[in-house]
């Protein structure tokens, strides 16, 4: 006969251990969602498919619709009463937001690094730099690996974010950029050597300062830079549409 004790033991094991498990589905539901959003770039207003996501996963649908309730939480997706989850459709207050934040994170972090003389810039800055001309040329043949680039551009902010040395400000970072990039997938200005080339110029220049020096420079360029970034795509996106 197994005492109540032992049962109770048994039943708060098993408990604790379910938790991780669901746990462990649900953050994998949600990076396959996110890679959905920012590879795949499903159109705004697009149904989210919790079907075939569970059935593509291999799992319930419920850690599919906790995920996607997360997602939805931070404002990535939207809900409507007869197509359920969609794709958010970004509005321009709210991408201007989200720059603006961005903004203020990035331009602090290098005010941080500037304050540290004892500290020089990475060297990886200068090979995203590189690398960034590369791909850029590579996107322009084939546009399929303008996600390549994306994700150069992506590294090279947050290693400016990295120079400030404050991990919480990097994980808000990091949240930021998401909600960036996905609200900006699928409608972003088309791939052209005049667009892709400004980016790695100015990205250019902003190592350029940091490695010669001149910090406060390299902040202004910083800046620039994403007030550029940020006035080209509100501007791509009020762009009159076709029908």
């Amino acid at each position: 006969m197994i005492s109540p004790r032992t049962t109770s033991a048994q039943q708060g094991s098993a408990s604790s251990s379910a938790a991780p498990a669901a746990e462990s589905l649900e953050n994998h539901a949600r990076r396959a969602l996110v890679e959905w959003l920012t590879k795949e770039r499903p159109a705004p207003g697009q149904p989210v498919p919790v079907r075939e996501f569970a059935r593509r996963l291999g799992m319930s649908r419920t850690p599919v619709r906790s995920a996607v309730g997360r997602l939805y939480e931070r404002g990535l997706l939207a809900y409507d009463a007869t197509a359920g989850f969609t794709v958010a459709i970004p509005s321009l207050s709210s991408l201007y937001e989200l720059f603006e934040l961005r903004l203020m994170l990035e331009s602090h972090s290098l005010r941080l690094f500037a304050e540290r003389t004892d500290r020089e810039p990475p060297a990886r800055l200068r090979q995203l730099v590189d690398e960034a001309g590369e791909l850029a040329r590579l996107s322009l043949r084939d546009p399929e690996r303008y996600i390549e680039f994306r994700e150069n551009d992506s590294a090279f902010h947050r290693s400016l974010v990295e120079l400030g040395g404050l991990p919480m400000m990097l994980d808000l970072h990091d949240d930021l950029h998401l909600s960036i990039h996905v609200t900006r997938t699928g409608l972003e200005a088309p791939i052209t050597a005049s667009r892709l080339n400004a980016a790695v110029s100015e990205h250019r220049a902003i190592v350029d300062a940091l490695e010669s020096g001149d910090r406060l420079g390299a902040r202004e360029l910083l800046e620039s830079h994403i007030l550029r970034v940020r006035d080209q795509t509100i501007a791509f996106l009020a762009r009159p549409r076709m029908e």
